[in-house]
């Protein structure tokens, strides 16, 4: 083996394990740090693998292999203990052959600590199975190190073999569990698995990783059956330890558009929408207001009691009118018109924005000429004074549109005159726009709540005079 890795910063080529797509893809509960130090020792012992019965490493660079920068070697002790005690199984459908294979194993057969140095060693099964992989994923161990949680760092795992190709495969959600390795009885509610463990460890690739990935569901009725990722590779501009996606914060923005939508949509009360996002999934809940709007008497405007409808919806799972409307179409269509909503959200978010500026512009002017007619001399000749450089640069550039009489017709200045007296005149009231949003129709004051909710960073929510 080469040198020990010194600098922990460095994402290098020579420190990349290709790792049997089995021993990737098993069932098993490894913690983090058993997961990070067997990585390591396959890495270290992989070009002898066949060779030696025994491999040997010291403590010192096992430790920088797995970015451990503590001195509790107990830990060490431990955690290689439980690699020897802890059994892994593999009942999966080979990707060439299709046929499902079965295996168990020990991690290591052996270990044995001597001084600095550590001595371990695996079944034969094992070194055939991890030595001569059919199907390989890279694990590059720099990046394995930053992972926080034994989730993150499986779930990784499990994607990277599908490195270059648009999508995992479907897995059950069974199966996907145990790669996760949760036990039985832990998590059995799908809502809690996916906020406890998948959320978390979807943002941990996103965020440590060299790779982007996002879940996809399949659902059979109201039960989530399958998963699968969309994997792409994360841009080089892109610097890792900065999460790209907030999992958590955009959950929180779905269910502040679904309950604005709920109550100010479909007429149900604040206590009643609780209710609805505390018993059905967010997906559901979205997927049945889909199946609702997607309706022939939606669409012909004959639905009377709206919330009554969308109650029946999820009360006996309502399918869309379409038969073989497969998940990803439904998954794709639902996407594209949710763009196409928020295009038209911020499109009329515009149009407010423009109302708010021309009465704006209509209160600074009618207060300009309210001013009495000394009071009036006296400001414009200090605007003058004030705009002298803009005005300037005005008759310079536009000379023949634009003459000292008529500078005031020129969009510029004729702005910059209201900058001017927005600032000076004392005694000028004007809405801010929120307080203008709040004397508007209720329907466009629920088109600004939507925005501030989806899109926070909108640039019109930021204007300020």
């Amino acid at each position: 083996m080469g040198k020990p890795v010194t600098d922990m910063g460095n994402v290098k080529k020579s420190q990349e394990l290709k790792k049997h797509a089995a021993a990737i893809h098993c069932s098993n509960t490894l913690s983090l740090l058993q997961r990070k130090i067997s990585n390591a020792l396959l890495y270290h012992a992989y070009k002898e693998l066949l060779i030696k019965e025994e491999h040997e490493i010291s403590i010192k660079q096992l430790c920088q292999l797995i970015a451990y920068q503590g001195h509790n070697y107990a830990a060490i002790k431990d955690a290689l203990r439980g690699l020897i005690s802890t059994v892994i199984e593999w009942n999966l459908t080979n990707d060439e052959t299709g046929t499902e294979d079965w295996t168990a194993s020990s991690i290591l057969a052996s270990v044995s600590l001597q001084g600095p140095l550590c001595y371990y060693a695996y079944s034969p099964r094992m070194k055939q199975l991890l030595h001569s992989p059919s199907m390989f994923g890279k694990i590059n161990l720099v990046i394995q190190s930053r992972f926080k949680s034994s989730y993150g760092l499986a779930l990784y795992e499990n994607c990277t073999r599908y490195r270059g190709l648009p999508y995992t495969k479907w897995a059950n959600i069974t199966l996907f569990r145990q790669l996760m390795g949760i036990p039985d009885g832990k998590y059995d509610i799908f809502r809690d698995f996916k906020r406890r463990v998948l959320d978390k460890a979807v943002e941990e690739v996103n965020t440590y990783s060299d790779l982007v990935i996002e879940p996809e569901l399949m659902r059979e009725g109201r039960r989530v059956a399958k998963i699968r990722f969309r994997i792409k590779e994360r841009s080089k501009k892109l610097r890792l330890g900065v999460p790209i996606i907030k999992s958590q914060e955009k959950i929180e923005d779905k269910v502040s558009n679904i309950r604005l939508k709920l109550v100010n949509e479909y007429g149900l009360s604040e206590e009643q929408t609780r209710q609805l996002l505390s018993e059905y999934e967010l997906e559901f809940l979205i997927e049945k207001i889909y199946v609702v709007e997607s309706s022939a008497n939606y669409q012909q405007g004959k639905v009377h009691n709206l919330a009554g409808y969308l109650i029946s919806a999820l009360k006996h799972d309502y399918q869309l009118p379409r038969a073989n409307l497969d998940n990803h179409t439904f998954i794709k269509q639902l996407k594209e018109r949710e763009e196409t909503e928020l295009d038209e959200l911020k499109r009329q978010i515009e149009l407010i924005h423009q109302e708010y500026l021309v009465y704006r512009e209509a209160v600074i002017d009618e207060a300009i000429a309210r001013l009495a007619a000394e009071e009036k001399h006296v400001f414009m000749e200090r605007f003058y004074q004030f705009a002298a450089p803009a005005i300037h640069t005005v008759l310079s550039l536009q000379a023949g549109k634009y003459s000292k009489d008529t500078i005031l017709l020129s969009p510029q200045i004729k702005g910059l005159l209201r900058q001017y007296a927005y600032r000076e005149l004392d005694f000028l009231e004007l809405y801010s726009l929120e307080e203008f949003v709040a004397q508007l129709s209720t329907e466009k004051q629920n088109l600004w709540r939507r925005l501030k909710a989806s899109q926070p960073d909108h640039p019109v929510l930021q204007y300020s005079d």
